[in-house]
This record gives structure tokens, C-alpha cells and sequence, in this order.
């Protein structure tokens, strides 16, 4: 992972509850104004990032759909584009 990403929603992407979908807490996120359905963000820890979809936000835990590929296959999703240097 590029040190230029910065994750927009800290999540385990290994943890899923009965939705079928990884999610965290809004409160959680440094950037909230960025999580919004629909929206394409950076989620992860540590090593394991992915570009997500926000499915939902309820009752302030997200909901998202991690697509395949790496962050910079996917970065012309995100708003800014992520620029790979």
C-alpha cells in the first residue's frame, strides 16, 4: 500500500456480521463527511486496504462491499482520485 492512501473507515475485512458484509463505526472513521452510501472509500488495517462501496450507514455502523483488486486498481472510484506515484 502507497503511504499516499489514507483509510477512510478503519475495518476488518475478515469480520462480517449477519448482513454478509464487513462494517465498523462511523464514529471510527477520520473523515465521516467522505462515508455516505453509495460512496466509494478506503477501508482496512494495517496491510489489508480495499476500495468499498458504502452499502449503508444505520444508527452509525457502516455497511460496506470490498471490490476486488488492489486500492490503485481501483483508485479512479475514489473522489479525489488516488494518484499512484
Amino acid at each position: 500500500m502507497s503511504s499516499d492512501v489514507t483509510i477512510d473507515l478503519p475495518v476488518d475485512l475478515n469480520t462480517m456480521d449477519d448482513t454478509g458484509l464487513p462494517w465498523s463505526f462511523l464514529e471510527d472513521s477520520p473523515r465521516p463527511e467522505r462515508v455516505f452510501p453509495g460512496a466509494y472509500i478506503v477501508v482496512g488495517e494495517g496491510e489489508a486496504t480495499a476500495v468499498a462501496r458504502v452499502v449503508d450507514v444505520e444508527d452509525g455502523i457502516v455497511h460496506v462491499l470490498p471490490l476486488r483488486g488492489s486500492v490503485a486498481s481501483n483508485a479512479h472510484r475514489l473522489e479525489p482520485p488516488f494518484i499512484a506515484s
